[in-house]
């Protein structure tokens, strides 16, 4: 058994990492931390994990990274670069994966430019590894420090990346993804009331949104090849992104997205639009094809606290403590 803590349990990519954890085959879980809930049992705040751990949140100065193999940071963006380096300085051999954006690029200014402020952990960067996992397995094996993608960004990438493996990524690419609303995090806020939200559907962020620094620098794109606009969407979870690629043969799209996940035992391939209602509540991502000869439309669809956060970074832990890649993740989703 692997013994893990989780920085900032109480949030919905928390509370999505517990759900997975508490039931991994190889996982002691011996802390989890938050700052608002310290001192309440875990199934108080999250109480569809109740029966499943007796743990309370605890404050993170409480939190003894010595007593543990390896964390999880679930904090908010910006948070995660102050707390870090204290953890790696208390036990050197830590492994540490981080959901936030933090870490992602070894480019302290695009972070600036992107997330509003200057850097405060720089000489940790080049130690982190991009946690894509479908294509970094090989370095993600035996890593000890792990950035995980942001959700828009693994939707955009399961799209995107075997293009580049298979030497057919050109620019100017159009897409479009549509989220759900707990990718805006739990905190209450107007764009996320439901009334507002439940029958409504708009653009935010148009072509400026943040995890395109962490896409483009994974595909070694300019900001021209690649255009993004996220949207939305009446719905609490998942992911759906729709790209527009001129120039390229339908047939050869749905080659290059079999072969890049030939192997890939959580990503599903098929000609045609995935649902997103078969990759709700699930670690798994679709991908599909169609078009032309001469125009082709490729298509992804995750779960954005799943895939999109808490259970890639799930494969992520198992990869880096030499477990099997869909450990504690062989969860069917639901068909209605």
């Amino acid at each position: 058994m692997i013994r893990v803590g989780v920085f900032g349990g109480s949030g919905y990519a928390g509370g999505e990492l517990l759900r997975y954890l508490l039931g991994h085959p190889e996982v002691d879980l011996r802390f989890v931390t938050s700052r608002s809930s310290a001192g309440q049992p875990i199934a108080e705040r999250l109480p569809n994990l109740a029966g499943w751990t007796p743990l309370p949140f605890i404050d993170p100065r409480e939190a003894d990274v010595r007593s543990v193999e390896a964390v999880f940071m679930a904090l908010e963006h910006n948070a995660s670069q102050d707390v870090v380096p204290a953890l790696l300085e208390a036990n050197p051999a830590l492994k540490i994966v981080d959901l936030a954006g933090d870490f992602r690029t070894p480019d302290p200014a695009g972070y600036q430019r992107f997330y509003g402020r200057t850097h405060g952990a720089v000489e940790l960067l080049p130690r982190f590894v991009y946690g894509f996992t479908e294509a970094a397995r090989d370095r993600i094996r035996g890593a000890q420090l792990v950035a995980n993608p942001g959700c828009f960004a693994t939707s955009l990438l399961l799209g995107l990346w075997p293009l580049k493996a298979a030497g057919l990524l050109k620019g100017p690419i159009t897409a479009v993804g549509i989220t759900g609303s707990t990718g805006a995090g739990a905190k209450p806020a107007e764009t996320t009331h439901h009334p507002h939200r439940a029958t409504n559907v708009r653009a935010y962020k148009a072509l400026a949104h943040q995890h395109m620094l962490e896409v483009r620098h994974f595909l070694g794109a300019r900001d021209s090849d690649l255009l993004f606009v996220p949207v939305s969407g009446p719905f609490a979870r998942g992911i759906f992104t729709t790209f527009v690629f001129p120039g390229i043969e339908a047939a050869a799209l749905g080659r290059a997205y079999a072969e890049a996940y030939r192997d890939a035992p959580l990503v599903t391939v098929a000609k045609g639009s995935p649902e997103l209602r078969l990759v709700q509540d699930t670690p798994l991502s679709r991908v599909g094809w169609e078009g032309r000869d001469d125009a082709a439309c490729g298509f992804a669809a995750i779960d954005n606290l799943a895939k999109g956060a808490a259970t890639q970074a799930i494969q992520n832990f198992n990869l880096m403590c030499g477990l099997a890649e869909q450990a504690g993740l062989r969860h069917a989703g639901g068909f209605v």
